[in-house]
């Protein structure tokens, strides 16, 4: 079954949408080949995954489940008045969470981390994509969101 994206996530992607000082990064221009934006209809191979709002998420047959050298649970596209605006990312164990850390660090660059814990990190860019990491020590599992409030409007 799918599971919605958690509120906490909401919340981190609405405080931190706009670029902070320091924290600003080079945009990625949508995920994989896939460009924020597009139309559902232009792609092949997608497949609902949950559309019970005005969010759909679909996932990609055929679709590699790694970020870098993290093994990925899933990832499930977002699409927002048919056009490409998020993805979600999970991933499950504290290895995972490391290698994903690693791999959008060397990809991003470095950025704050949000709390204490070293669990949860933020990236933002000027033209509207952020991107998210977040890891529960207590479920042992995580996610990394990307998210583009420019096509969200």
């Amino acid at each position: 079954m799918f599971k919605r994206i958690p509120p906490s996530l909401f919340l981190l992607v609405l405080v931190f949408s706009f670029p902070q000082p320091g924290w600003t990064v080079e945009a990625p221009n949508g995920f994989r080949d896939i460009t924020w934006g597009t139309p559902l209809s232009k792609l092949t191979g997608m497949v609902v995954a949950d559309d019970s709002g005005q969010v759909k998420y679909y996932r990609r047959t055929g679709d590699s489940l790694s970020l870098g050298k993290a093994e990925l649970k899933r990832i499930s596209y977002g699409f927002y008045k048919d056009k490409f605006y998020s993805v979600l990312i999970e991933f499950e164990s504290k290895a995972n969470f490391e290698k994903a850390k690693t791999h959008l660090l060397t990809t991003y660059g470095d950025t704050t981390k949000i709390g204490s814990a070293g669990t949860s990190y933020m990236w933002a860019t000027s033209d509207g994509a952020s991107i998210s990491l977040k890891y529960s020590e207590t479920t042992q599992q995580g996610y990394v969101f990307f998210f583009n409030r420019i096509v969200a409007k």
